[in-house]
């Protein structure tokens, strides 16, 4: 089984594995893709089209947001990081995505945002990434042993770059962060009890929105707080993102875990909303692809009038997934089962 470790408690032998296989991937020619896409660029495109699905039967105009405002945002990133860290692993085996403990703010600011591993942080107005392996162009006498032949940099594609240009680019303002451990442990142990209401709606708007009686320092205000290409559409063009959201899959795998001990005999499945349930939110089911049996978009075989609808250059850059079985909300319930060696979280080194 996989297991994945907090990026600040990696050695430099498993970071510098990890930024290999990013940098490998980022300059890995897409599989029949056009001509200077490679498998980094089109998964960043891909996070893209999530936010704009066509689905079958669907009213024209309409357009489904399969990986976000609702509570597949869990399941569709639990799947998307699963399928990218399969990619990593075809560069470098065996390596994992780490996560970012966002409590760990110190940590966080001397071992993970340094030249050696992710690159600095920015204040104020997006600005390039000032240090490290994430330029564009990274200097020949600073590039490290296992650097790809031909590589300059870390590009950003041009149809990827949402006005803010070919080198990644951060800059944080006014973002409350980091969230305390408090909150943290508050939202793993999350249990609204509201009769007819699965407490997975309100675990999820948590963790995806905020919220301040619980804690508004969640996945919306980190992805703000690193800012720049991490605010956008397009945001896993900045490789924080995958350990953003692995400690978001790790905050749901936690919550998950103890939703199992406090119910003896129970599933996975019965810690996910029943698929006729409606949202305490908005009084409507969950939109297709949240749903317990629901395909997920891109995985969804070779099932037939599904789309993105997003412009012809970055629907181009779309992998394709059609010759691979489907793959369902139900299915990614566990870690350890999503596929046939699974994954599991290493804790947080103590404090």
């Amino acid at each position: 089984m996989d297991v994945r470790r907090s990026a600040t408690s990696l050695s430099e032998a498993e970071r510098d594995r990890f930024l290999e296989a990013v940098i490998r991937l980022k300059h890995q020619p897409a599989p029949g893709g056009p001509d200077g896409v490679s498998v980094y660029d089109q998964y960043v495109a891909l996070h893209g089209g999530v936010m704009a699905v066509i689905t079958p039967g669907l009213p024209p105009g309409e357009t489904v947001n399969f990986g976000h405002w609702n509570i597949g945002f869990l399941a569709w990133h639990r799947q998307y990081l699963r399928s990218f860290e399969l990619q990593l692993q075809a560069q470098v085996p065996g390596v994992t995505i780490p996560y970012w403990d966002w409590t760990d703010h110190v940590d966080a600011v001397n071992r993970l945002f340094t030249p050696d591993f992710l690159g600095s942080l920015r204040e104020g107005r997006p600005g390039p990434v000032p240090d490290g392996v994430l330029r564009n162009p990274v200097p020949p006498a600073e590039r490290p042993a296992w650097w790809p032949d031909g590589a300059e940099g870390f590009p950003i594609h041009p149809v990827l770059r949402e006005g803010l240009g070919a080198q990644l680019s951060r800059g944080s303002v006014g973002v409350n962060w980091p969230p305390t451990q408090a909150g943290m442990d508050q939202l793993e142990q999350l249990v609204i009890d509201q009769r007819g209401v699965h407490p997975l709606w309100y675990f999820w708007l948590v963790l995806e929105e905020g919220h301040p009686q619980v804690t508004d320092r969640t996945h919306n205000s980190g992805h703000n707080f690193i800012g720049g290409h991490m605010s956008g559409a397009f945001s896993p063009n900045d490789p924080v993102f995958w350990l953003h959201h692995a400690n978001v899959d790790r905050l749901w795998a936690n919550w998950q875990a103890n939703r199992l001990a406090a119910v003896p005999g129970s599933q996975p499945e019965d810690h996910y909303p029943p698929p006729e349930q409606d949202s305490p939110f908005d009084g409507e089911p969950a939109p297709i692809g949240h749903r317990l049996d629901d395909a997920m978009w891109p995985w969804v075989g070779s099932a037939t009038g599904y789309s993105a609808d997003i412009s012809p250059a970055v629907t181009a850059l779309l992998p394709d997934f059609s010759d691979e079985p489907a793959v369902f909300v139900r299915q990614v319930l566990d870690p350890a089962t999503v596929d046939e060696l699974g994954y599991r979280y290493a804790p947080p080194p103590a404090p």
